[in-house]
């Protein structure tokens, strides 16, 4: 089956002068369960892209939890000499790369035969917060072989053109080995060489796809450090009325990129500054709750902080004892993580 990169003359959305700094889209975000998108320039935080010709909820990839950790392994291998992160948690408006696994190309209204497609710039440079997309239905449920195809339309994002290597993600020459990103010079194409980019104006006469990507991505640790997480308020036992306020921040030897509020699974507040607030319900109904802060730095390093807390009844004791109108809080382990941020 084709592999297959929409090139776009005219591109919709923000590129990279690579000459000039690295790609900011230097996290990349792998979701299996479909996404609401809408036509229009490229940009996976509020989910528009030039692939699309009318607003569509594609499906998602049908797969068990233990092919998807396998899936995931397996893009952190391929990529691992290369200062990227990944995560399958929606990162929100911090700069990163949408790679949708799932559905068929037919969806989007194209060749039936394709098992991929990207965004991809004529004069060969990165296209930040791009969406790219793998057709499961088309492939096999090998978890290698999705995650070679998914590689290739990431890399299209990054500026890389297809090649005439059997054995790199970048060629769609046939291969009966496993595939990987080759540190050599290689002539551009599909089946015969050709220059590397658009046929009119070329960017480049061959292409050495490690080098390409050391160059707009950076290499391997560059910044394994993960931001700190402070709790300022509510502090450990400690008495509160419902409605008290949740105060946090975090700081990071380069920069924090976003810092985010959730309860029980569902975000209640982000931003990009280093510190939130967040004021609770003043009706909040007495109850076991679990509130988790999640701190984004701009590598993609991740750490993220439980606060468990018993709500309790407004008059009265409560069943575990504690009294009324009190709350008594217990901080879970700090995890941090670096880069890869599996869910």
């Amino acid at each position: 089956m084709a592999r297959a990169v929409l090139v776009a003359i005219s591109l919709m959305g923000t590129t990279t002068d690579v000459g000039a700094h690295r790609a900011e889209s230097r996290l990349i975000y792998l979701e299996r369960h479909g996404a609401s998108l809408r036509p229009g320039n490229n940009d996976a935080r509020v989910q528009t892209s030039s692939v699309v010709t009318h607003a569509i909820d594609t499906a998602g990839w049908d797969v068990s939890d233990e092919d998807w950790a396998t899936t995931m392994e397996c893009m952190s291998e391929l990529w691992a000499r290369f200062d990227v992160a990944f995560t399958d948690r929606d990162p929100g408006n911090v700069p990163h790369i949408e790679a949708l696994f799932g559905g068929s190309p037919t969806d989007f209204g194209l060749a039936s035969n394709l098992t991929g497609v990207s965004p991809f710039a004529s004069d060969c440079g990165v296209i930040e917060n791009s969406i790219v997309f793998t057709f499961t239905d088309k492939l096999p449920k090998d978890p290698r072989r999705v995650c070679e195809v998914m590689s290739q339309e990431i890399g299209h994002s990054y500026g890389l053109d297809h090649e005439l290597l059997a054995v790199e993600v970048m060629s769609q020459l046939p291969s009966g080995q496993l595939r990987s990103f080759q540190d050599q010079e290689v002539a551009c194409g599909e089946t015969t060489a050709r220059p590397c980019g658009s046929s009119t104006a070329p960017c480049r006469a061959t292409q050495n796809s490690v080098q390409l990507l050391r160059e707009r991505l950076g290499d391997f640790g560059g910044d394994d450090t993960a931001p700190a997480i402070i709790v300022a308020s509510p502090a450990p036992n400690t008495t509160v009325d419902p409605g008290f306020m949740v105060s946090v921040a975090a700081s990071d030897d380069v920069a924090v990129a976003s810092l985010t509020l959730s309860l029980s699974g569902t975000q209640l507040a982000t931003t990009s500054n280093p510190t939130l607030e967040w004021e609770t319900d003043p009706t909040l109904a007495p109850g076991h709750y679990t509130f988790r802060v999640e701190a984004i730095d701009t590598n993609g390093n991740l750490t993220d902080r439980d606060i468990v807390v018993e709500v309790a009844s407004s008059a009265g004791c409560s069943a575990t004892g504690h009294s009324s109108l009190g709350i008594a809080v217990a901080f879970v382990a700090l995890r941090r993580r670096r880069r890869t941020a599996y869910r």
